[in-house]
């Protein structure tokens, strides 16, 4: 396969973009020879040795402990595979909040990546959306190739190009010692799809890599994908009612006997109780109401007012209907962008509405009317958008708690030939991840 060259530098571009989809809980299937892959490793690892070394009894000896390492990381990758075993592994961290730092590259290696986004920045522009580049550091020359974008309909992901590439790249060359693959990836690779996820994969290929090439791998990312990013299901069921519901009780017990007697909610598990517990404890919540709630969305909350006019004649319906377009424009205009905490919104929704004046032309009873209204519907509004937020927030800390624990359940075995971390730019700050 031809790449064409860039000076030192020769990318390849393959562009696929689309939106994700959602991915299934489960992915044991296609992980399920990986042992086998790990048994046949092994003997081609055994074979390649002993064509190299004389048998000394301290390469023997490394040899043997390597082994052990590559059986407990493929038993490890294994345990990963099944995600809703992990996921609860996952929610028990999190519940608990243990403190758990980001997991950041190693300096050196995180200029490298620096220095690299440079070079493709500069020659690809600036990109937000998920995408993938890598490089191949050689003594003499440095190759890069990408940035690729995923093609979810047909369910290719960006890491699944690199993997090939990387792969085809080093088959193509005689020589490959001390040689480094440096990955770039705006998610964290995946831990959990309908196939074997990206994450398991590139570590399977990390770890050959090493073995059959002498390859080390670096693989860096920007944000903490998790199992399935922001398409995450976990906390689906957590609406206002369950968090008011948890927020009024000590502890899971009394949730439990407080959520049987409110008609409709269906009490979470302790894990998912106590996670949204720790939650509201422990962080200040403060949100904007216009991050989600825009436009039509933003006066869909207000449609129970329209029916204080429905007896009144089309005239004066007419009328009051331009009344209250004007009364939610001025609201939002006023309230939606402010940051402030749930209470904080109900408060200035009703002193809104309260010092609100109204045209001549409505009653003082319809005006009386009218600002009730407004304040139950606005109560409505600011309860979804903070339930929405504690969703948002638990979504975060459970992918960030994936990407961490996973990470370090592999360095366990692999600090010799692979490193994954999230890429500091020079404008962040090293901050304790929430998990």
């Amino acid at each position: 396969m031809e790449h064409p060259m860039l000076g030192r530098k020769r990318p390849l571009f393959i562009g696929h973009e689309n939106e994700p989809p959602l991915y299934a809980k489960k992915c044991l299937a296609g992980l399920k020879t990986l042992l086998d892959r790990y048994q046949s490793n092994s003997r081609a690892t055994q074979h390649a040795r002993l064509q190299t070394s004389c048998c000394h009894l301290c390469t023997c000896k490394a040899s043997v402990n390597a082994e052990a390492d590559n059986k407990r990381l493929f038993e490890q990758i294994l345990l990963w595979a099944d995600t809703q075993l992990s996921a609860g592994k996952v929610l028990e961290h999190l519940k608990l909040r243990q403190a758990t730092n980001d997991i950041f590259l190693n300096d050196p290696v995180n200029n490298k990546f620096l220095a690299f986004h440079h070079d493709f920045t500069e020659e690809c522009g600036s990109e937000v959306k998920q995408h993938s580049w890598a490089v191949i550091e050689k003594q003499e020359e440095v190759i890069m190739y990408g940035p690729y974008y995923p093609n979810y309909n047909n369910g290719q992901h960006s890491e699944d190009i690199i993997i090939k590439q990387t792969q085809e790249l080093l088959e193509s060359e005689e020589l490959s010692e001390d040689w480094k693959v440096y990955v770039f990836t705006i998610n964290s690779p995946c831990l959990a799809r309908n196939t074997d996820p990206c994450m398991l994969n590139l570590i399977q290929k990390a770890q050959e890599w090493w073995t059959v090439y002498g390859v080390k791998t670096h693989i860096g990312y920007v944000r903490c994908w998790g199992f399935k990013g922001t398409k995450e299901n976990l906390f689906r069921n957590i609406d206002y009612s369950q968090v008011d519901c948890i927020n009024q009780t000590e502890d899971h017990e009394d949730y439990i006997k407080a959520a049987d007697k409110r008609t409709g909610l269906n009490p979470l598990c302790k894990n998912l109780s106590s996670a949204v517990k720790h939650l509201l404890r422990s962080v200040n919540l403060s949100f904007p109401l216009m991050t989600s709630v825009q436009g039509q969305d933003w006066k869909s909350y207000f449609k129970k007012m329209h029916s204080i006019f429905e007896c009144k004649p089309e005239d004066e319906k007419t009328v009051f209907t331009q009344e209250l377009n004007a009364t939610i424009e001025a609201a939002q205009a006023l309230l939606s962008e402010r940051s402030g905490s749930f209470e904080e919104h109900l408060e200035s929704g009703k002193a809104f509405i309260l010092d609100y004046t109204f045209s001549p032309q409505v009653s003082d009873a319809l005006q009386d009317q009218m600002r009730l209204t407004f304040q139950q519907c606005w109560r409505e509004m600011v309860q979804d958008k903070y339930a929405e937020l504690i969703r948002e927030k638990l979504t975060e800390d459970f992918n960030q708690c994936a990407v961490q624990l996973f990470i370090k359940d592999i360095a366990k075995f692999t600090n010799e030939y692979l490193e994954i971390g999230r890429i500091q730019f020079p404008e962040e700050v090293k901050r304790p991840a929430s998990c």
